[in-house]
């Protein structure tokens, strides 16, 4: 295969990719992420860091979704989502996003970094920036026993 057929490989790869990341998005706007477990490996890892309820390593497609996103969705107003940037080079898709922080006018900025795998996503590992007005609304939740 030549450079230029390499490169145009390598870039259909990386956007498909991206649209597959860029669906996950949208359904959480959309309130709808209950189509979204095909496009996961069932072996599928989700790593948060550990000051949050979810944090640590989720093994599974199903734990992610019925054990990590119930909890996300909590907290986290995706009716208020916006991206910084969404890029992707070959299986690597990063998307930097603005999220609202549920029941509070503050917003979050997170950084997403999803590994693909034949079109589906392997795993994913999450950073958040300034997670304070987050950390209150856990704490608040978890006060009322939510």
């Amino acid at each position: 295969m030549s450079a230029i057929h390499e490169d145009l490989a390598e870039a259909n790869l990386a956007a498909g990719n991206k649209r597959v990341v860029d669906a996950f998005y949208q359904g959480g706007v959309r309130g709808d992420i209950s189509g979204f477990g095909d496009n996961l490996h069932d072996d599928f890892v989700c790593s948060a860091p550990d000051y949050l309820p979810w944090g640590g390593d989720t093994h599974g497609a199903e734990g992610y979704l019925h054990d990590v996103l119930p909890q996300v969705a909590k907290v986290l107003d995706f009716g208020r989502f916006s991206y910084d940037s969404l890029i992707a080079e070959g299986d690597h898709v990063v998307a930097l996003i603005n999220v609202g922080v549920t029941g509070t006018p503050s917003m979050i900025k997170i950084s997403e970094h999803w590994q693909m795998e034949d079109g589906r996503a392997r795993s994913i590992w999450v950073a958040y920036f300034e997670p304070a007005a987050l950390l209150e609304i856990i704490e608040r939740n978890r006060a009322q026993g939510q």
